[in-house]
C-alpha cells in the first residue's frame, strides 16, 4: 500500500524538495530575489500591489512613478490574479518568496499531468518535469514574474483539454480556469503562445481508441474556451486594452525593437552542453565580459539548457516513436526554434509581417522547450518499456537523479539572493530626502548608475540602483519619482523620458513644474553657468531645486496650446507659478496671472488625491499628477470637468473660497468590464457545478486523471 502510494504521489515529493534545493534561502532564511527586472520593476510593483491590498483597497493607480501611472490596468501588476492574493495573506516580503515558490511548484505538477495524459509513464513524466521547472525557460523567467506567472498554466491548458477530448465535461472547464490563469498571469506574448498550442491540441492524438470527439467540434470548443476566458478575465483586459490605445506599442514597434532580444547562433549549443552558472556569478565583475556567448551580452533568456540527457531522449524518441504526435511536436520544436532566432534568420521577418508587436523572439523558446521535452519523455518512455520491470524502474530514478544533479549544478547559483534589509538600504547622501516630510518628486540623472569605466559585477549594479533609489525602486521608500520605469510605455511616459532628454536649462524647468525638489546627480551643476542659480548643492551627488512647484496650486490665467509639443513646457514662454496651459473653449474666463496656494494635499491609497484649498478669487487649481482617461474630480461633491493642463497634467476650476476637492482614477470601462468578468465567472461556476444535461461520453473509464497507468502512445 505504502508502495503504491509513493508511486502515485512521489511526484510532489520530487517537486518539493527540489524547491528546497534551489531555493532554500527562500525557505529558511530572510533573503528574497534582486536579480534584473525584479529590483527595478516587479519587487517596487508587488510592494505596492501588498500594501494596497493590506489596506483593503484596490490598487487603480500608483503616484510613486513617472508622476503617477495606472496600476491595475497594467497587466503585470498582476491584481486580479487569483495567486496574488498571497500578498494579502503573508507579510511582505515573504509573499513575493512564498509567490515565485507556489508557481515552481504548480509548473511541476501541471507538466507531469500533462504527460500522463499523453499515455506518458510516470517515472518519465516525473523526470521531463523536472527539467521544464528547472531547465530551459523556466528557471530563467524568475527575474521576470509576469511571465513565470503564464508560463506555468500552458501545460495545464493543454493537459485540461486533453482530458476533454477524452470525453470529460470538467476538461472544457478546467480549460477556461486554466486559460483565464494564463490571461491574468501578465505575459500576453506568451499567453497567445498558450491559445496557439490550444488550437493544435485536437491533433495530438490520445494514448486510447475512445475518440470521443472529433478534430474540427474540438477546435471550435477550443475557441469556445479561449473566448470564455477572455469574458472572465474582462476586467483586467478591458482597462489593459485601453491603456494600449495610448502606448507607444499601439502604431506597431520597428523590426529592431521588435527583435532586440534575439537568440544568438552559438547559444544553441547549450540545447545539449550545460551553461553553468558560477558560484561567483553575481559577485564576480568579468562574468558579465566573459559569461555568456556571443561577446558578454546578457541575453533576455538567461539559459536555454534542459539537461545532458534531454536531446538525446528527444532524438531516441523522434527516431523509435514514429507518430503523428511526434512529428507535430518536432515540428513545433524546431519552427519555434527558429522565431527565437529574431533577425539571426529571415524567418522572423515573415513573423513579424504578420505579428508587428510581438517582442523579445527568445520567449519562443517556451514552446520549443515544451515540445522537446514531450519528445524525451516519449523517448524515456519507449526505453522504459524495452527493458524489464525492475530495471526500467532503476533507469528512472538513474534518469531522473542525473538530470536534478546536472540542471542544480548549472542554475543552482543563476537566480541570486540578497537579504531583506538590502531593498531598505541607500545612500548617506540621501538623508535629507529621507527627511523631508512635504510633498515633492525626485529626479534621479541615469548617469548616476552608468559604469565610470572599471568593471561592475551583477550585485554591485544593482547596489548603485539601489543606493542611489533609482525609479521605481523610490516607491519602496515613499518616495516620487518624476519618471520611472513601466510595462507599457504609455505615450505621457514617453513624452516625460523627451524631456529629461533635454539640455539641463530646458529639463530644470520641467522639473521645476514637476514638483521635482531633489536631483541625484554626478555632474556639478552647481557649477553649471546657465542653471547654478537654480540649484543648491547640499552634498556631492545630491541638489536641491530652489523655486520648485508646489504639487498642487491655484492659477488665474491660461495660454493656448501653441505647438502641442513638449517644448513649449521648456522654452519658457509662459510662467507656471501664475498660468498654465489649457484648451482654448477656456482662456476668455482665465486671463489674468495669480498664484494661491493650497491648504493640504493627501494621497489615498491606489487612486484619489484629496485636497483643501482657500482661494481669494476663482481660478484653475492645476495638480502635477499624470493625466490619463479615466481621471473624475469633484468640488464639494460635485462632479466638474477634469482639465487637461500642461499638456501632462491635471485640474479643475475653482470659485472664490474654500473648496473640498477629490480627484480620483478609475479605469475607463471598468464598472462595465467588472459587470462582464461577474457574469462570464458565475455563468463559468453554474454550468461546472449544476450542468443541465449529462455530457455525451462522461465516464471515468476514458480520463487520463482517473487511468493513470501508462498506456501505449499512438
Amino acid at each position: 500500500m505504502r508502495h503504491k502510494t509513493l508511486e502515485k504521489y512521489g511526484y510532489l515529493l520530487v517537486s518539493l524538495s527540489l524547491i528546497v534545493a534551489f531555493f532554500h534561502p527562500l525557505v529558511f532564511s530572510t533573503k528574497t530575489l534582486f536579480f534584473r527586472d525584479i529590483h527595478r520593476w516587479f519587487y517596487p510593483m508587488k510592494y505596492y500591489l501588498a500594501s494596497c491590498f493590506e489596506a483593503g483597497t484596490i490598487p487603480y493607480w500608483c503616484s510613486n512613478y513617472f508622476c503617477g501611472s495606472p496600476f491595475l490596468s497594467d497587466l503585470q501588476s498582476g491584481v486580479f490574479y487569483p495567486l496574488s492574493l498571497v500578498f494579502a495573506l503573508l507579510p511582505f516580503p515573504r509573499s513575493l518568496n512564498i509567490f515565485v515558490l507556489l508557481h515552481f511548484f504548480l509548473g511541476f505538477y501541471f507538466f507531469y499531468r500533462f504527460l500522463l495524459g499523453l499515455g506518458i509513464s510516470r517515472g518519465a513524466a516525473s523526470a521531463m518535469s523536472v527539467s521544464y521547472c528547472y531547465g530551459g525557460y523556466t528557471i530563467a523567467a524568475v527575474n521576470t514574474l509576469n511571465n513565470l506567472s503564464t508560463l506555468i498554466w500552458v501545460p495545464a491548458i493543454l493537459h485540461a483539454f486533453t482530458t476533454y477530448q477524452d470525453g470529460r465535461r470538467s476538461g472544457l472547464y478546467l480549460t477556461v480556469l486554466a486559460l483565464s490563469m494564463a490571461f491574468l498571469g501578465g505575459e500576453p506574448q506568451l499567453a497567445m503562445m498558450a491559445v496557439a498550442m490550444l488550437l493544435i491540441t485536437p491533433f495530438f492524438g490520445l494514448p486510447t481508441e475512445r475518440k470521443r470527439i472529433s478534430r474540427v467540434p474540438a477546435v471550435v470548443m477550443a475557441i469556445l474556451c479561449v473566448l470564455w476566458a477572455l469574458l472572465i478575465c474582462l476586467v483586467q483586459l478591458g482597462p489593459t486594452y485601453v491603456d494600449f490605445q495610448y502606448s507607444a506599442r499601439s502604431s506597431g514597434l520597428t523590426y529592431e525593437d521588435v527583435t532586440l532580444y534575439s537568440l544568438k547562433w552559438s547559444m544553441l549549443k547549450h540545447l545539449l552542453l550545460p551553461l553553468a552558472f558560477p558560484k561567483d556569478f553575481a559577485t564576480n565583475p568579468e562574468v558579465l565580459k566573459t559569461f555568456f556567448p556571443g561577446g558578454g551580452h546578457i541575453p533576455w533568456l538567461l539559459t536555454i539548457y534542459p539537461g545532458f540527457i534531454v536531446i538525446p531522449l528527444a532524438l531516441f524518441g523522434s527516431l523509435l516513436v514514429q507518430t503523428r504526435r511526434t512529428l507535430l511536436f518536432a515540428v513545433i520544436f524546431l519552427l519555434c526554434l527558429l522565431l527565437s532566432l529574431g533577425n539571426n534568420t529571415p524567418l522572423h521577418s515573415v513573423f513579424y509581417a504578420i505579428i508587428p508587436v510581438f517582442r523579445f523572439p527568445e520567449k519562443f523558446m517556451l514552446l520549443a522547450n515544451l515540445s522537446l521535452l514531450v519528445l524525451a519523455a516519449q523517448g524515456l518512455d519507449r526505453l522504459l518499456t524495452l527493458l524489464k520491470t525492475k530495471r526500467a524502474t532503476s533507469l528512472c530514478l538513474l534518469v531522473t537523479l542525473l538530470l536534478i544533479v546536472d540542471l542544480y549544478r548549472a542554475h543552482n547559483h543563476l537566480n541570486p539572493f540578497q537579504d531583506f534589509s538590502f531593498y531598505r538600504s541607500y545612500h548617506p547622501h540621501l538623508e535629507p530626502i529621507m527627511k523631508d516630510r512635504d510633498m515633492f518628486r525626485v529626479y534621479v540623472d541615469p548617469e548616476i548608475a552608468r559604469e565610470d569605466g572599471s568593471l561592475f559585477s551583477v550585485l554591485e549594479h544593482h547596489l548603485r540602483w539601489g543606493m542611489f533609489l533609482l525609479p521605481n525602486i523610490g516607491a519602496i521608500h515613499g518616495v516620487y519619482h518624476v519618471d520611472g520605469t513601466s510595462g507599457l510605455e504609455l505615450r505621457y511616459q514617453y513624452i516625460i523620458v523627451e524631456l529629461l532628454r533635454k539640455p539641463w536649462p530646458e529639463r530644470i524647468r520641467f522639473l521645476e513644474l514637476a514638483n521635482v525638489r531633489y536631483i541625484l546627480s554626478p555632474q556639478t551643476l552647481d557649477q553649471h553657468p546657465e542653471i547654478q542659480s537654480r540649484v543648491e548643492k547640499i552634498n556631492p551627488f545630491l541638489y536641491r531645486l530652489k523655486a520648485a512647484l508646489p504639487r498642487a496650486w491655484v492659477v488665474g490665467r491660461l495660454h493656448p496650446i501653441e505647438k502641442g509639443t513638449p517644448d513649449q513646457l521648456t522654452d519658457g514662454s509662459f510662467d507656471p507659478w501664475t498660468s498654465a496651459l489649457g484648451r482654448e473653449t477656456m482662456l476668455g474666463r482665465h486671463s489674468s496671472p495669480y498664484h494661491g496656494t493650497i491648504d493640504s494635499l493627501r494621497y489615498g491609497r491606489g487612486g484619489s488625491v484629496y485636497l483643501n484649498v482657500t482661494s481669494e478669487r476663482e481660478g484653475i487649481l492645476v495638480l502635477s499628477e499624470s493625466s490619463f482617461p479615466g481621471w473624475r474630480v469633484f468640488v464639494n461633491g460635485k462632479e466638474k470637468e477634469c482639465l487637461w493642463l500642461d499638456l501632462l497634467f491635471q485640474g479643475v476650476e475653482i470659485e472664490k473660497g474654500k473648496s473640498t476637492i477629490e480627484f480620483r482614477f478609475r479605469p475607463t470601462g471598468f464598472r462595465l468590464y467588472g459587470f462582464v468578468s461577474l457574469a462570464s465567472f458565475l455563468l463559468f461556476l453554474g454550468g461546472w457545478i449544476f450542468p443541465h444535461q449529462r455530457f455525451t461520453g462522461e465516464g471515468k473509464a476514458g480520463s487520463s486523471l482517473s487511468n493513470p497507468t501508462r498506456i501505449a502512445s499512438r
